[in-house]
């Protein structure tokens, strides 16, 4: 039975509601909130405003934080797409009985809070932590080095927490693909590196992009990993953000800041999708 397009707005009412109440009016209150002039958090004028935005462009400090942030969320996209890629094929193809076993390894980061997760990596990477113990016991180093607090300890961090995303999508591209076009493959000559870049990589294509999108994102709105394994001060976004409403009272700032991480972020992942989807369409055209 088909359902009228009536009915199939009413059974979307409710997620509608949902989204409108949970998602798009805090937006909204905070876009018109970076458009006003505040002093200690208050709007001290109904005048819309592009000061704030003047503000943050006009700030070499805050634009430096955007860079790093964008920087240090790139490069967890590759490593998780790096170590994710590989960890997902061995699932794929892992027996039934080790596959459940592998599966909550990889989903152990998702079974506890960020905080705890986060706070773990103080234990492995402090100063008496397992990493310099081994590196110590293993004569590498003569003194402990200094892992944690730093811009690489926010990267280990990350990628630990993404890593479950980009597996399980690429995961669900790899179930889809039919296992009888490798073996064709193999019979018309083509050894296992060709079979999987001719083959396999272009059909799970789909779990790539979706495992890129969500780790992106992820990495670039992230607050309590940066706050607790980096340095001292705003060193991220979501720290700085956090700094100029908390400390500073700076809403009006702090408002703005966190539109443009918005704006930049669905900027990013949407250029990134159309050169994707572009790139595909230029070779599907010219396989034809």
């Amino acid at each position: 039975m088909t359902l009228s397009r009536r009915a199939i707005l009413l059974l979307l009412l409710p997620a509608l509601l949902v989204v409108a109440t949970g998602l798009a009016a805090p937006l909204a209150w905070l876009l018109r909130f970076s458009l006003l002039q505040s002093e200690t958090g208050m709007p001290v004028s109904d005048a819309v405003t592009v000061a704030n935005y003047e503000r943050l462009l006009g700030d070499a400090f805050h634009l430096r934080v955007f860079a790093g942030t964008l920087g240090m969320s790139l490069l967890v996209t590759v490593l998780a797409l790096l170590l994710g890629y590989p960890l997902a094929q061995v699932l794929w193809r892992a027996s039934a009985r080790w596959r459940g076993v592998l599966t909550i390894a990889v989903l152990s980061p998702l079974l506890v809070s960020i905080v705890v997760s986060s706070y773990g990596w103080l234990v492995i990477l402090g100063t008496n932590g397992l990493v310099n113990r081994a590196l110590l016991a293993l004569g590498v180093v003569n003194a402990p080095l200094k892992l944690l607090y730093t811009e690489g300890a926010i990267v280990v961090g990350l990628t630990h927490i993404v890593l479950p995303f980009v597996v399980l999508s690429i995961l669900a591209a790899l179930e889809r693909i039919d296992p009888r076009y490798a073996e064709a493959a193999a019979v018309l000559g083509a050894d296992r590196w060709a079979v999987q870049r001719h083959v396999t990589l272009p059909l799970a294509l789909p779990g790539l992009i979706a495992g890129t999108t969500l780790a992106f994102s992820i990495a670039m709105s992230a607050y309590v990993t940066p706050a607790v394994l980096g340095p001292s001060g705003p060193n991220f976004i979501a720290t700085t953000i956090y700094n100029e409403f908390v400390t500073l009272f700076d809403w009006g700032l702090g408002a703005a800041m966190a539109i443009s991480l918005l704006a930049l972020g669905l900027g990013l992942v949407f250029a990134f999708l159309r050169l994707v989807y572009r790139i595909g369409g230029v070779a599907a055209a010219g396989r034809a």
